[in-house]
C-alpha cells in the first residue's frame, strides 16, 4: 500500500547508508522524500547500494537550506524523536494515533527525522505541530534512522487500511478557524488581546486538534450558534 501525500524529510543526515535506505523505503511506501541542510556527498557506493532500486529517488530528492522551507507546502509537519522532551512525556505512535494524521487528498503530511546521532533541535521540533517517540521495549531507547523511517511509514500504512475519514483539509481547518474568531469577537473575548494578536495561539491550538471534515463542520456550526446566541444578548 503506497501512502499518497506523505513526505519523509531527513535533517542533516550524515550516513550515506541510512539515507540510501530511506530513499528505498520511500520507493517501497510510495512517498516523497526530502533532504535539509544535507552536506555529506550521497552519490557513494554505499548509499546506492542501500537505495537500490530506488537510485532515483536519492539522486533527486529536492534539497532544503532550512526546515521551514521544506515544511512550507505541508498541512501537518510531525517530528519523530525519542530526545525531546515532549516527546517522552507524551504517548508513543501506534496504529490509532497514525489514523488521525492522515492527510486529505491533495495535501501532505510531513515526517521529521533528525540527525542519526544528535536527533532534531528544540528550534527544528518547534517547526512541527507535533512531535512523537516510537515505542522500543526493550533496553535501547532509540532506534537506528532508516529503521525508524520504515516502523513510522508501516504504522500509516496500517493506519490507512482502515476505513476512517482524513484530517479536515486547510481550507476546511482554515474556515473554522475563523468562525472561531467571530465567535470570540461576538462574546467580547478580545478586550486585553486584538484578533490579530491572538490569531497565531488559536491556529496553533487548531493544528494540534486531530479534526475530519466532518468535525470541522460541526464545530463550525456550534460556533456560528454560539456567536448569534451573544449577539442576541448584546
Amino acid at each position: 500500500m503506497t501512502l499518497a501525500g506523505v513526505v519523509v524529510v531527513l535533517v542533516r543526515t550524515e550516513g550515506p547508508r541510512n539515507a540510501g535506505s530511506v530513499a528505498r523505503l520511500c520507493g517501497n511506501f510510495g512517498v516523497e522524500l526530502r533532504l535539509v541542510d544535507v552536506d555529506v556527498d550521497l552519490r557513494t557506493k554505499e548509499a546506492w547500494q542501500m537505495a537500490h532500486p530506488c537510485e532515483a529517488l536519492l539522486d533527486e530528492a529536492p534539497r532544503f537550506a532550512s526546515l521551514a522551507d521544506a515544511l512550507a507546502d505541508a498541512a501537518l509537519a510531525v517530528a519523530l524523536s525519542g530526545k525531546i522532551s515532549g516527546a517522552l512525556a507524551g504517548p508513543a505512535l501506534d496504529v490509532d494515533r497514525a489514523r488521525l494524521l492522515l492527510p486529505a487528498p491533495s495535501e501532505r503530511l510531513a515526517l521529521v527525522f533528525g540527525n542519526e546521532r544528535t536527533g532534531l533541535s528544540l528550534m527544528e521540533a518547534a517547526c512541527c505541530a507535533r512531535v512523537l517517540r516510537l515505542p522500543t521495549p526493550g533496553p535501547v531507547d532509540s532506534l537506528n534512522l532508516s529503521h525508524a523511517v520504515a516502523v513510522t511509514l508501516t504504522l500509516l500504512a496500517a493506519a490507512g487500511e482502515q476505513s476512517v475519514a482524513p484530517r479536515a483539509t486547510m481550507a476546511a481547518r482554515a474556515a473554522l478557524l475563523s468562525t472561531w474568531e467571530d465567535a470570540l469577537q461576538s462574546a467580547g473575548f478580545y478586550q486585553t488581546t486584538t484578533r490579530g494578536e491572538f490569531h497565531p495561539r488559536l491556529q496553533e491550538i487548531l493544528q494540534k486538534m486531530d479534526v475530519s471534515e466532518r468535525d470541522a463542520a460541526l464545530l463550525r456550526d456550534m460556533f456560528r450558534r454560539l456567536g448569534r446566541v451573544d449577539v442576541d444578548r448584546s
